[in-house]
């Protein structure tokens, strides 16, 4: 589970406040909270996840108060989505495995409705832009796949959620291994991509890193 970030204030008696260290102005200390709240409120649509406020007060009282603007989820990593996109991912999971032929057209068209609602890199948008990925590779575009869930595994990184992030790039390890060596110079490219976004999981990604090097190197040789 993804831990609650933090943010730090500080308020003095004369309506100066601190957000993590910078000087936010105001001319009283009610101003300096309002101020304070709505810097911490700026902060976390910035980085699409609830923060958390931990204020100290003039007297050296401390209080805590969760801050999550409108458009940023509770959920950090979206694993439950809003009802108006959860029902209609749920059905093109189903269309997919069925091959269905509209499965893949109506993943895209979701995927624009939530990246046009919400901006591309929104966990919103991720998880339907991982869910389009999928269903794309069994569409049979299997690389096009593989791209579009390392670039969310890419987007969840930049987020700072390490969790979504190693599931997606668990997601692009499954769909690059249905590749084969139909394209290699394709299976190539993509597995390059795979190794790196493993290097940026740690050492939980380590072994899975050295296989797919091994991988890539008998593709060079197709």
């Amino acid at each position: 589970m993804t831990a609650v970030e933090t943010v730090a204030v500080e308020l003095a008696t004369d309506g100066r406040v601190w957000v993590d260290g910078v000087e936010v102005r105001a001319e009283s200390t009610e101003a300096a909270r309002a101020a304070a709240v709505a810097r911490v409120e700026e902060l976390a649509r910035a980085r699409r996840r609830p923060l958390r406020m931990v204020a100290r007060d003039p007297d050296g009282s401390v209080y805590e108060v969760d801050v999550a603007p409108p458009g940023v989820p509770a959920d950090p990593d979206a694993r439950t989505m809003p009802a108006r996109y959860a029902g209609r991912m749920a059905a093109l999971v189903e269309a997919s495995r069925r091959r269905e032929r509209s499965a893949a057209e109506r993943a895209e068209a979701l995927c624009q409705e939530v990246c046009g609602e919400y901006g591309a890199g929104h966990p919103y948008a991720l998880r339907v832009r991982e869910l389009h990925g999928i269903v794309m590779a069994r569409a049979g575009r299997p690389a096009d796949g593989v791209s579009v869930a390392l670039d969310v595994a890419r987007g969840w990184h930049d987020l700072g959620s390490p969790d979504a992030s190693w599931d997606a790039v668990l997601t692009a390890g499954r769909l690059w291994e249905h590749l084969g060596g139909a394209a290699s110079s394709e299976g190539v490219w993509l597995g390059e991509r795979l190794a790196r976004a493993l290097a940026r999981c740690g050492e939980r990604g380590a072994a899975q890193r050295s296989a797919v090097l091994r991988r890539v190197d008998q593709l060079r040789m197709l």
